[in-house]
């Protein structure tokens, strides 16, 4: 057993695949006697405070940027160039703040670039060691190449959720590591790992898992509802907005849900006919976690996603369409996958969380 520490846990907020896979993480933290803290706002707070309603949370604003109505992120990114850098700075002023507060030992951010502490260990969790940048800024890779460098340089680790051989799934984004700082690959996350697995299915017809920033999740979530009109089965339209306003009446067949709890989000991922979702990294491990395959929709702009959409969907895990051109007619194509996905290696995380408390 090892000394119990205090350990602030600091998702970035774009959504809330980040806090999601912060989940097993805790989880396995919890398991080797350590106390959690949880730091956060908007609907990361909500998911991991619903999932861990007994540990401490501290109050973490975020900007949470805004891509734009169109294919293009390039204007506005430029646009909220002074804003994030700025909260970069904020970011780690703050976590020095919080890490006095509670006392942290130690501070795990998933992708918040500023939140390190020069007082404490901080670990930087990140699938994206190479970033793909949108088209249109290819002008811009190596000034973003130096910057990412520079930023993770600030952190003690870096912990990759991937594996580190072929059954990797993030490609080119994960590999190679880092060179200048000490990088495990800790094997996929999911916040499906630690739930029961003899879970009865809920049976749908469709499955939608929507996520990511706004405006282009409210504008998928407008198409799809739209398409609709005319498909007869079952359908429940996850819309990962835990705080968000009460819904609007919609057809008898469409149930959507602002959150569903991951109980029973797992059990209609493994009981539906058909899922369609966007191509997060994080919405990404938790299907293969489920070994259950989707319709893959990037959200526009976002280059990462598209990268991953398209090289998943040539592996024959998932099919892939853009959200221009997307078609629900074609979504019960996505019953099957064309090829085995890789099995989770929950061991990995436990090893390297006990190899770094051992550390101190």
């Amino acid at each position: 057993m090892f000394p119990q520490k205090t350990i602030l846990i600091v998702p970035l907020n774009w959504g809330i695949g980040h806090a999601s896979r912060c989940i097993p993480i805790v989880h396995a933290l919890l398991e080797m006697n350590q106390r959690v803290v949880l730091a956060a706002d908007g609907a990361p707070l909500a998911l991991l405070r619903s999932t861990f309603p007994d540990l401490p949370w501290l109050y973490f604003p975020s900007h949470e940027p805004h891509y734009g109505k169109g294919k293009s992120v390039v204007a506005p990114l430029l646009a909220q160039a002074p804003a994030l850098l700025w909260q970069l700075i904020s970011d780690h002023r703050k976590v020095e703040q919080l890490v006095k507060e509670c006392g942290a030992d130690a501070v795990i951010s998933d992708n918040r670039f500023g939140a390190y502490s020069s007082k404490v260990p901080s670990v930087f969790i990140t699938h994206q060691v190479h970033l793909h940048l949108p088209k249109g800024m290819g002008w811009a890779t190596q000034a973003a190449k130096f910057v990412n460098n520079l930023v993770a340089s600030r952190y003690s680790n870096c912990w990759i959720p991937d594996f580190g051989d072929e059954r990797s799934l993030a490609g080119d984004l994960s590999h190679p590591p880092f060179k200048h700082l000490p990088t495990k690959y800790i094997g996929p996350l999911s916040r499906f790992a630690t739930i029961e697995d003899h879970l009865e299915p809920e049976v749908v017809d469709l499955l939608v898992m929507l996520s990511g920033p706004e405006p282009q999740r409210s504008i998928f979530e407008k198409e799809v509802l739209k398409q609709l009109d005319d498909f007869k089965g079952t359908v429940v339209i996850a819309r990962a907005v835990p705080q968000g306003k009460p819904l609007s009446d919609v057809a008898k067949n469409v149930y959507l849900f602002n959150h569903i709890g991951d109980e029973r989000l797992k059990r209609l991922i493994l009981g539906a006919k058909t899922i369609v979702a966007r191509a997060g990294y994080s919405t990404i491990m938790d299907l293969v976690a489920l070994q259950r395959t989707a319709l893959l929709v990037p959200t526009p702009g976002q280059s990462e996603q598209e990268y991953l959409g398209s090289r998943l969907g040539k592996k024959g895990y998932f099919l892939f369409a853009e959200q221009h051109n997307f078609d629900l007619r074609s979504a019960p194509m996505a019953g099957l996958a064309t090829a085995a996905f890789p099995s989770f290696a929950p061991n990995l995380l436990r090893d390297c969380l006990a190899q770094w408390l051992a550390l101190g």
